[in-house]
């Protein structure tokens, strides 16, 4: 199965989530009984679904009479709100995000005070339709220093009939204030079956590879997704060699050979982070006591945070140098094979 992440629907498009629920059921019968807040912080790790449920709850702020059911937020596609929001073209949902600036063709590294000055003249409009004005902070950990104190203004003081949805992917980051005034939901980790099976849906991968797509995505259907139609089965296969390779002394030149300059960024990006979670998840588990199997079976708590952390510093040594990435991964290899050799 192929795929290609430009290939899925964006979370303004999607009509269905899977795994909450039980929290939008909860959500359903806070805003039923009028007691949802003007500001809501939706927490949760990258692609868990944090944008999906904004864009949910905001057809569904924005249009109740084209929800389908009681206890969801599932929508009448056909409605003029989802095909609004789906455009983006919804003059009573405002975006805040990070901006694509053409001249360097890269997006801000941040959010802006800017934006957010945007984002509280558009709170302070009257409603297009009548009804009720969204907000949607994506995410909130990008927002620097003057925008969040400019957004903690909107917060204290927001306007009648408006909602703001910040996504945050570490809200204890956050600011104090922020988090004060704002109350939360979190996105717990969906089901391993349901993933497996979200990815069979969308065509992307089944069996023993949807198996340990899931399995890496840890509960994050959006990461899980992100994984399946970017190379990520690959790159997953190729981590679990590099681990088992480096314990067992054996050779990393076949592995090290399938990347190159022609590499995408997603697939080496997918590779690292199973390599450098493998360890640091085997060191935690390690560290509560717990028996290891597998290639990192036996080694110690110390040894794997220490290839942890030489293998971390490499891979983003590497990068900074723009080094070759075949070369990176023989030198990972080497300190690797020393360390675990060594515990």
């Amino acid at each position: 199965m192929t795929g290609a992440m430009s290939d899925l629907p964006t979370p303004q498009l999607r009509a269905r989530q899977i795994g909450r629920a039980v929290l939008e059921s909860s959500l359903r019968q806070t805003i039923a009984a009028g007691a949802f807040s003007h500001g809501w912080i939706i927490a949760g790790g990258v692609g868990a679904g944090k944008a999906t449920l904004a864009y949910r709850i905001a057809r569904a702020v924005l249009d109740p009479k084209a929800l389908l059911n009681d206890d969801s937020f599932d929508i009448d596609e056909e409605s003029q709100t989802f095909r609004l929001i789906a455009q983006g073209a919804h003059p009573d949902v405002f975006v805040a995000e990070r901006l694509w600036i053409e001249k360097t063709s890269k997006y801000q590294s941040e959010i802006t005070v800017e934006t957010i000055r945007r984002l509280t003249q558009f709170m302070n409009h009257t409603p297009a339709f009548g009804g009720a004005r969204v907000a949607i902070i994506d995410t909130a950990d990008d927002l620097n220093r003057n925008a969040a104190n400019a957004l903690l203004k909107v917060l204290e003081e927001p306007p009648a009939n408006t909602l703001l949805l910040l996504l945050s992917a570490a809200p204890r980051r956050l600011l104090a204030t922020i988090r004060s005034r704002c109350r939360s939901m979190e996105l717990r980790p969906v089901d391993r079956d349901a993933i497996c099976a979200l990815l069979e849906k969308e065509g992307l991968a089944t069996d023993a590879d949807a198996e340990r797509i899931a399995d890496h995505a840890d509960g994050r259907p959006g990461y899980a997704l992100r994984l399946a139609a970017d190379g990520g089965a690959t790159a997953l296969s190729l981590a679990q060699a590099f681990v088992s390779a480096g314990r067992k002394g054996g050779d990393f030149s076949a592995i090290a050979s399938k990347f190159s300059a022609r590499t995408s960024a997603e697939e080496w990006e997918f590779f690292i982070s199973a390599v450098t979670n493998a360890l640091s998840d085997a060191a935690r588990a390690a560290g509560r006591g717990a028996s290891l199997d597998g290639p990192l079976a036996g080694v110690t708590p110390p040894a794997l945070l220490d290839a942890w952390e030489q293998l971390s510093a490499l891979a983003a040594r590497g990068d900074a140098l723009n080094l070759d990435r075949s070369q990176i991964v023989s030198a990972m290899g080497h300190d690797l094979k020393q360390i675990l050799g060594a515990a």
